[in-house]
């Protein structure tokens, strides 16, 4: 029982994400959908458009994590926000009206509190296949034992449901050329784990703050004073294997990084250092930024969301 108990503790995650509350943008429009899934149960959608343009094949499509995050700050657990309707108005007013649909899925944290809830969302987000690349040990069966199990297979949920229910609502097929998915935290690992397990799908992925490092038990259980963690080894080891095992996948794909420096992005930068070389080796199509002063926060990612659109979109 006290190594169950532990386990939870160690999959906790960082980010506590409330229930969808009166959203409102200032620019484009949205609709809120509950989408049915068989696989992970109920889920908010929240499909956002900066405007009216015609959907045909020069339509993107991006998917997000943590959907709830992306518009509303006044709907946030911490009062923080993507600002994505700002930043298309911003566009908009020097001229790019990009023919855009950004599907923002709910994550499982539904409480912004709850410890299962955050439990819940980091097992969403976590890469079954990198399990394999785990160690024998108490940290490889607590995975295998929880996180494995029907419910938290996020990625089955993307592949098998989500994107053909947006195929038959927008009539229209999603490929790499027309997709992409972006993530911050653990969404930016689940974002990551989506294009290189199906390459044919998505054509770029945005990974926000990537969370490489788990975190220990005691760790978690002292974070309210020390501030800062190191992270788990295992899981840092297991990530790092299973990207390098998978990054083949990517060919004309591309892939967006990147970090603060500050509270929990301070930790990230040696993992990314490891992605970042093997990225470079095999000569892929990638961006890591490190950004000086800035920490784990909406407001952060914000800021460079902008650059990294216009990196992606061409009109």
């Amino acid at each position: 029982m006290l190594k169950h108990i532990l386990w939870l503790f160690l999959i906790t995650s960082f980010l506590k994400i409330p229930q969808l509350i009166a959203l409102e943008v200032t620019f484009g429009s949205f609709k809120a959908i509950n989408f049915e899934s068989e696989i992970i149960g109920d889920r908010e959608l929240i499909i956002y458009r900066p405007n009216e343009s015609q959907i045909s094949d020069d339509t993107k499509f991006l998917i997000f994590q943590d959907g709830q995050m992306l518009f509303d700050a006044e709907a946030t657990w911490n009062n923080e926000e993507w600002e994505l309707d700002e930043t298309f108005s911003d566009l908009s007013e020097i001229g790019i009206e990009p023919n855009l649909v950004i599907i923002g899925v709910k994550s499982a944290n539904k409480s912004g509190k709850g410890f299962f809830d955050n439990t819940n969302r980091y097992l969403e987000y976590f890469p079954k296949q990198a399990i394999s690349q785990m160690k024998s040990g108490f940290v490889r069966f607590g995975y295998k034992r929880m996180g494995e199990k029907t419910h938290y297979n996020y990625l089955d949920f993307l592949t098998g449901e989500l994107i053909p229910f947006l195929q038959t609502e927008f009539g229209i097929r999603l490929n790499r050329e027309n997709m992409g998915i972006i993530g911050a935290s653990m969404g930016a690992i689940a974002a990551l784990n989506a294009i290189l397990e199906h390459p044919e799908l998505f054509g770029f992925a945005g990974c926000f703050s990537t969370h490489w490092i788990g975190i220990k038990p005691l760790e978690y259980l002292t974070l309210p004073f020390r501030k800062k963690i190191k992270g788990d080894q295992t899981t840092v080891d297991a990530l790092i294997s299973y990207v390098k095992a998978r990054s083949k996948n990517l060919d004309s794909h591309y892939i967006y990084f990147d970090r603060g420096t500050e509270d929990l992005d301070s930790a990230y930068g040696s993992a990314q250092d490891q992605i970042d070389l093997i990225f470079e080796s095999q000569r892929l199509n990638f961006k890591s930024l490190v950004f000086e002063g800035e920490g784990h926060y909406e407001r952060f990612w914000a800021k460079r969301f902008k650059s990294f659109f216009l990196d992606v979109y061409s009109p």
